[in-house]
């Protein structure tokens, strides 16, 4: 019965940290997309550089 209790609280600790991981990739995801702009955006970026 020893052996059951710990394979749930291991699969229960392995589902909350992929859960955790997910959740870090996906906002870091979201974040990075939304500081950068797609190329042919900025049409005139010589000109914003010197300004």
């Amino acid at each position: 019965m020893e052996k059951a209790n710990n394979n749930n609280r291991n699969k229960k600790l392995l589902l909350a940290f992929a859960i955790v991981f997910t959740s870090a990739v996906l906002y870091t995801t979201y974040d990075i997309m939304s500081r950068t702009t797609r190329p042919g955006v900025k049409k005139h970026l010589p000109n914003s550089i010197l300004k």
